[in-house]
């Protein structure tokens, strides 16, 4: 039985061709295929880094690791030489029972793959690494199989237990998987987890047909079969671009990299990155805005990967927006350090493919679109953009990235194919910014994250201008539990020194210094004034807009920033009499930004603040081409907190509702950000922050039902406490001091009115109750820490669904725990007759699957959906989830559909909801 020719009969894969003759693919090929690929994947895509993480954990050289990781990789599917899988078909059937085969066994292959493994490993390796490597492997459809599951599974008897060894000897023989590991060999767990992402995406690579096609002529030795297989996985690597960048020799100037003279905090960066260069750490960079983190992030980066051979870099974001600014400077900076090079870079977000300056990267390619060494049609080496890596779980393949934060907490959230995310990140620097922006349920995420980070060999940057300091100290002390340094406490002389700072960790102790600032622009006063922002009651004054428009009398750019979007939308309303017309500029006077827009439509509004508001001399990439900043005299933009994260917007003048005082902090980085004279300025010289004043009853704050609701409660009055009797903040002076008295260790003032100490103390109890259960929420989620030692399936075992809201929240592997949302395709007409304009002249099919570019059209119509009582009512079945068969296109998955009429108006249930080319969306509640 264990003959050649007797082992093709073993099939992996079929398909019937255009004359009706069904072809089957041999099992041992694909072994073989799967195999090459891996080691094709460790020869020119994992950095050096990467490869001595394997050879470590192996406790062997690198090439003995290369051959024993590749072989375990092919391995995977030897489960599919059983009756389970091979008697798929009743011809199949038919014929094993006629030659004596048993004919009943279990369907997963995965499973039966774990309990084969487990036993034919143990020729070369303990059985406790021989029973983790069958796991790992066996797990390639993206859930480990459990012990029991292994235990029971049905391999098939009788003529199957030959076929399956004499199978496993022959790919054995050609692989020279004839050696074993030192007895000492005792891998952690991070590194099954890199060893089951590699396998998994060299089956995906093996399994395309366009590189390893089911008709290949099957009448080459095995030999030549191998040699093959070598050829087609350097076509594919090549292909899917994901070969061909290699890091710098050397580390550059930074001047080199960024065309200007280095800021203090920056030169700082430089000196840490040189006595880095050895080794993975975590580096934590707190600066106030305008001071270069971001390119003291990438030169940190760019250290780690020519010091230690780090596989390139992910960079994590908050939001969309703040991704799709963040791709143009990493892209830049990537084009001026390997321009001789070809350098794979991916936007990764739900709507990247709406992005103006990603859709002009991405070069689209087919299979046969690349040869020779000129690229793709000639272009030469460039940042390119491979398609493949757009997939949902590969985007994080790619050597450089750009995203939000979503995407690699989904790294450590028990779900399908995890640890495909773990091996893309595994040996990459990962730079996360605004890391203040983060509530408990994500923060939990992100300690757990930098303990796998570390694990996987990782090095991590990360950025904020105001963080508190018991959090800075827990990520320190994450990411030194992820390198073995378990319980060791941040000393006080490290954790309390002055900011701004950069501290970190790389394993051995931890550190901190004091960092300098740019004198002109890093040292500010920001003037504090209170107001009153109460909305007009019938007809009334609007008492802001007044003070609003003589403070602005001679020009000046002010933004009003409110904590939701129905808020947004009424002061918008309120200001109109006192703004109208067009500026200088061509645009309004009075603008709006918030996320209730349509996509296309707020992509379209995001690039006109930028274009307005944005870095003297910066140019803005949309779909309108290239455009120039160019500052208005006169403009007020009235926005949500879509403005106060990592955007690079300047105003003279800023009015805002009462926020955390972190929150504050950071939307005052927007004012006075760049450098103008006092003419371009309007004669606002002096940046000024007012503040709405909240409503007081029995000398207690109200803030308002849609501030309470967006905010702590206790955050936000010990926020009011902390500057309700300031004139104005010294930035960066007392930044520190202002956040740690709102989130440091805290003891109700004696010298407070009894009313507000009671609502003080009652607040305090119900903030550490809801930050206990979003960690218990977070626990609930999470994949164990890589010091676990038990079985490698419990890392996993329960998986959630990724963005599905018509889950129970306890199902969804949740990034975010900040209540519901749902995205919504909103269509005129009806299911019977839908179009994706006002005038009808569009219309959609819901009879067929989207092709890309109308799933990119259809994603312009798109808006995400949180408010409570309409989410609720669309998940819990009386929404329209789009058409079955369009949940073949990824990006519109898990969208619902709304449906206007001719008014732009749609009637849902008890909800009046309308879009207003000016307003956005606006809903309505009616009896």
């Amino acid at each position: 039985m264990a003959t050649e020719d007797v082992l093709l009969e073993v099939w992996a894969k079929k398909k019937t061709d255009s004359g009706g003759a069904e072809i089957r693919y041999p099992l041992l090929y694909h072994m073989l295929d799967v195999a090459v690929v891996a080691l094709a994947v460790w020869q020119s895509c994992l950095q050096s880094g990467a490869r001595h993480f394997c050879a470590e954990q192996l406790g062997v050289d690198e090439m003995e690791a290369r051959r024993l990781i590749s072989c375990w990789a092919g391995l995977h599917d030897i489960g599919k030489a059983s009756p389970g899988f091979q008697c798929q078909d009743e011809a199949t059937k038919l014929q094993l029972k006629n030659s004596g085969f048993d004919i009943s066994g279990t369907r997963d292959h995965g499973t039966v793959t774990a309990a084969l493994l487990r036993v034919f490993l143990r020729d070369t390796i303990e059985p406790d690494l021989a029973r983790k490597v069958a796991t790992a492997v066996g797990g390639h459809h993206g859930v480990f199989p459990r012990s029991e599951q292994v235990n029971k599974a049905q391999a098939g008897t009788r003529l199957w237990p030959v076929a399956q060894k004499g199978l496993y000897d022959t790919f054995c023989g050609l692989c020279r998987l004839d050696s074993s590991l030192p007895p000492t060999a005792s891998p952690a767990p991070a590194f099954f987890m890199f060893l089951a992402g590699l396998t998994s995406v060299s089956d995906w690579i093996a399994s395309n047909e366009t590189f390893f096609p089911i008709d290949h002529a099957q009448d080459a030795s095995l030999e030549a079969h191998v040699a093959y297989a070598w050829d087609q996985a350097e076509v594919a690597l090549k292909e899917l671009f994901w070969e061909g960048w290699q890091p710098a020799s050397a580390m550059a100037d930074f001047k080199h990299l960024f065309s200007f003279e280095e800021r203090p905090l920056q030169s700082d960066a430089v000196n840490l990155a040189c006595a880095m260069s050895d080794r993975p750490g975590l580096v934590i960079i707190e600066a106030p805005t305008g001071e270069g983190k971001t390119e003291a992030a990438m030169y940190l980066a760019d250290s780690w990967a020519v010091g230690i051979g780090q596989k390139g870099c992910y960079f994590a974001l908050p939001t969309m927006a703040t991704s799709d600014q963040m791709f143009g400077r990493v892209r830049s900076y990537l084009e001026n350090r390997y321009r001789d090079q070809t350098v794979n870079l991916m936007l990764l977000h739900g709507h990247a493919a709406l992005s103006a300056e990603f859709e002009s990267h991405l070069k689209r390619f087919d299979a046969h679109g690349v040869s020779g060494d000129d690229g793709y049609d000639g272009v030469g080496a460039g940042v390119i953009a491979s398609e493949w890596f757009t997939y949902r779980k590969r985007g994080l393949l790619a050597p450089f990235g750009v995203g939000t934060i979503d995407q690699i907490l989904l790294a450590v959230l028990q779900t399908r194919h995890v640890f495909v995310r773990l091996f893309g990140l595994a040996g990459k620097t990962v730079i996360i910014d605004e890391v203040h922006a983060y509530d408990t349920y994500m923060t939990s995420l992100l300690e757990r994250l930098l303990e796998w980070l570390a694990a996987l060999g990782s090095s991590v940057v990360m950025l904020s201008a105001t963080l508190p300091r018991l959090r800075k100290d827990a990520l320190l002390k994450a990411y030194a539990k992820g390198l073995g340094q378990i319980g060791e406490d941040v000393p006080a002389e490290v954790s309390k020194v002055c900011y701004p700072r950069i501290s970190w960790t790389d394993g051995g102790a931890f550190y901190a210094k004091s960092v300098g600032r740019t004198s002109q622009e890093g040292t500010k006063e920001l003037r504090l004034r209170w107001v009153n922002g109460d909305l007009p009651q019938d007809g009334g004054e609007f008492e802001l807009g007044d003070q609003l428009q003589e403070a602005l009398s001679n020009g000046g750019c002010a933004a009003v920033i409110c904590n939701t979007v129905d808020k947004a939308q009424q002061v918008y309303l309120a200001l109109k009499p006192h703004f109208p017309g067009m500026a200088d500029d061509g645009g309004p006077v009075l603008d709006l930004l918030h996320a209730r827009y349509l996509f296309g439509d707020r992509r379209e509004r995001e690039n006109r603040c930028l274009v307005r508001f944005g870095k003297p001399g910066a140019t803005v990439h949309s779909d309108d081409g290239d455009r120039e900043v160019r500052r208005p005299g006169k403009a007020v933009l009235v926005a949500t907190q879509v403005i106060e994260q990592s955007l690079d917007l300047d105003f003279d003048l800023m009015v805002t509702e009462m926020a955390p005082v972190d929150l504050l902090l950071q939307r005052a980085g927007r004012l006075h950000r760049h450098q103008r004279t006092p003419e371009e300025r309007q004669g606002l010289v002096e940046p000024a922050l007012w503040v709405c004043w909240p409503q007081i009853t029995a000398e207690v704050p109200d803030f308002g039902g849609g501030t309470q609701a967006v905010y702590d409660y206790h955050v936000l009055l010990r926020s009011w406490l902390a500057i309700k009797d300031r004139l104005a903040i010294r930035i960066p002076g007392e930044v520190e001091d202002l956040i740690e008295a709102v989130y440091g260790k805290w003891e109700c003032p004696d010298d407070l009115p009894q009313e507000l100490k009671g609502v003080l103390v009652c607040s305090k109890a119900k903030h550490d109750d809801d930050m206990e259960r979003e960690r218990r929420e977070a626990e609930d989620r999470w994949i164990k820490w890589p010091g676990f030692n038990g079985e490698l399936w419990r890392i996993t075992y329960e998986t959630k669904e990724e963005d599905e809201p018509s889950l129970h929240k306890s199902h969804q592997a949740l990034t975010r725990l900040a209540g519901l949302n749902v995205n919504v395709l909103c269509l005129y007409g009806s299911e019977s007759l839908a179009f994706m304009d006002k005038r009808r002249t569009q219309p959609v099919d819901f009879g067929a699957c989207p092709t890309l570019e109308m799933a990119r059209r259809l994603l312009k119509h798109s808006i995400s959906i949180s408010r409570r009582d309409l989410v609720e009512t669309m998940v819990g079945g009386d929404g329209y989830r789009i058409p079955r068969i369009w949940r073949e296109a990824a990006p519109l998955r898990h969208h619902y559909i709304l449906f206007f009429d001719e008014q732009s108006l749609c009637c849902f249930d008890q909800f009046e909801i309308s879009l207003d080319d000016e307003l956005g969306l606006t809903i309505a509640r009616v009896a």
